[in-house]
C-alpha cells in the first residue's frame, strides 16, 4: 500500500496563494456572518419599534387624551365634596365620597424596558431612540400618580358613615386627602399633556379604538362633563 506524503510548498508563489486561499474563505466567513447578524439585528429593532409603538398608541397615549378630558370634572367633584365637607354635612360628604371615581389604569415602559434590557436600544438610530426616551420620561411618574391617587381615595373613604355634623378632626383629614387628590389630578394633566405634545411630534397617532374606549368609560362616570383636550392639531390624529 502507498502512502502519499503531504506535498511541500516549493516556492513563495504557492504559499501565497495557498495564504491567499485561507485568508479569502476566512474573510467570507466572517462577511457572511455578519451579514446574518446584521439581519438578525433589523429585525429585532423593528419589532422593538413596533412593540413601543403599540405601547404609546394604545395604551399609555389614549389613556393620557382620556385623562385630559376628565381633568375639569374630577377637579369640579372635589370642589363639591370639599364645600360639603367644610358645611360639616356627613351625609352629603358621604354620598358625594362613594360617588367620586378615578380610572384604574396602568402607564406601562415594558417595551422601552426590554429593548434596553436585550441591548436592542444600542443598535436603533440614535435620533430616534432619544425620541422614545422623552416620550417615556413620564411614564413612571404618571403610574406614580396613579398609584397615589389610589391611596388618596382610599384615605378620602375612611368617613365614618355614622354619626351627626363632621367633628373638626373629620375635617381636616376629608381635607387633607381631598387637597392631595387636587394636586394629585393636575400633576396628572401636565404629564399626561406632555406624552400628547411629543407623541404628536414624533408623528405617531394614537389608536383610535382605545382612544373611544377609554373616553367611553369616563363618560359613564362623568356625562357631558367631559371636554375635548386644548391640544396642537397635529397631536391628537387617530388612525381608522
Amino acid at each position: 500500500m502507498e502512502v502519499h506524503k503531504p506535498k511541500l510548498v516549493e516556492n513563495w508563489r504557492e504559499l501565497f496563494r495557498e495564504w491567499g486561499i485561507i485568508v479569502l474563505g476566512v474573510l467570507t466567513a466572517l462577511l457572511a456572518e455578519q451579514a446574518v447578524q446584521s439581519v438578525e439585528w433589523h429585525h429585532k429593532v423593528n419589532a422593538a419599534l413596533a412593540d413601543m409603538d403599540n405601547e404609546l398608541s394604545r395604551g399609555d397615549g389614549p389613556q393620557s387624551y382620556a385623562r385630559l378630558a376628565m381633568h375639569d370634572c374630577i377637579a369640579s367633584r372635589l370642589n363639591g365634596l370639599r364645600a360639603a365637607v367644610e358645611r360639616g354635612d356627613r351625609a352629603d360628604s358621604r354620598k358625594l365620597i362613594d360617588a367620586f371615581w378615578l380610572p384604574k389604569r396602568t402607564y406601562d415602559s415594558m417595551a422601552r424596558e426590554a429593548a434596553t434590557a436585550s441591548d436592542v436600544a444600542s443598535h436603533m438610530p440614535h435620533e430616534r431612540m432619544l425620541q422614545y426616551r422623552i416620550a417615556y420620561e413620564m411614564i413612571p411618574d404618571m403610574q406614580r400618580l396613579a398609584d397615589k391617587e389610589l391611596a388618596d381615595v382610599g384615605h378620602l373613604r375612611a368617613l365614618s358613615t355614622s354619626g351627626g355634623p363632621l367633628e373638626t378632626a373629620e375635617k381636616l383629614s376629608e381635607l387633607d386627602a381631598i387637597e392631595a387628590l387636587q394636586v394629585d389630578n393636575d400633576a396628572m394633566t401636565r404629564e399626561a399633556r406632555f406624552v400628547l405634545i411629543r407623541l404628536g411630534m414624533m408623528d405617531l397617532r394614537l389608536d383610535r379604538y382605545f382612544v373611544s374606549n377609554n373616553v367611553a368609560k369616563a363618560r359613564e362616570q362623568f356625562g357631558g362633563c367631559l371636554t375635548s383636550p386644548n391640544l396642537p392639531a397635529s397631536v391628537f390624529v387617530p388612525v381608522d
